[in-house]
């Protein structure tokens, strides 16, 4: 269903770009929702095994880029069992240090979004700037802070639980590709209703919305 770019070429950029105005309204801001797969969970010590984004624009699916990343350390057998991503899956995949040039133009100055953001965001930034010396500076937004303030009542705010009682179907759970276009049909639902039944306008509110306590 989606499609994987693994064609590798140009330069990286100098510098990460954050002119995103938080004054856009939400329906002209930029959103790049994220998913990584990765050896572990540090940032520091662990590596992306594969990575997703999807572009969101005026509530639209507008672009993605998807691809394994050689991480040049062993796949643990436990996240193997897990992701279905082994060694030998990634041993021809591009490295970090390839892919991050990629990454940073794709996002660009875009909203980033995941499910769990700070999860995505400490290895994508970690990465950015461990391999090509970039810092990125975008705003993030979570989700599952999203999915807090919206479905309260909802016991479990994980992506297989709150996918479910929204009706949104992932197309391959625990593959980057799969949970980062299920997490980008969720946030178009959500965007949808900050701005209808919460009267969100621009994209600062609505990442200061995202941290408020009912």
């Amino acid at each position: 269903m989606l499609s994987q770019r693994n064609s590798f070429k140009g330069n990286a950029p100098e510098s990460a770009k954050n002119s995103v105005k938080s004054s856009h309204l939400i329906s002209r801001a930029t959103f790049v929702v994220v998913d990584v797969e990765t050896t572990g969970m540090s940032p520091i010590n662990d590596r992306i095994t594969e990575i997703a984004m999807m572009k969101v624009k005026n509530s639209v699916l507008v672009d993605e880029f998807s691809t394994l990343i050689n991480p040049l350390v062993t796949i643990p057998a436990y996240i193997t069992s897990m992701t279905g991503i082994d060694n030998v899956m990634v041993q021809d995949a591009p490295t970090a240090r390839e892919v991050v040039p990629f990454i940073t133009e794709f996002l660009s100055d875009a909203i980033f979004v995941a499910h769990n953001a700070p999860f995505d965001w400490g290895f994508v930034s970690q990465t950015s700037k461990r391999e090509r010396g970039i810092q990125l500076l975008n705003h993030q937004l979570c989700t599952v802070r999203l999915a807090g303030r919206i479905l309260p009542q909802l016991p479990s705010k994980s992506l297989g639980p709150l996918a479910q009682f929204l009706g949104v179907k992932i197309p391959e759970r625990h593959r980057a590709s799969g949970d980062a276009y299920a997490t980008a049909l969720i946030l178009v639902k959500f965007l949808s209703y900050v701005q209808r039944k919460e009267g969100l306008k621009t994209a600062e509110d609505l990442l200061k919305y995202q941290y408020r306590t009912r």
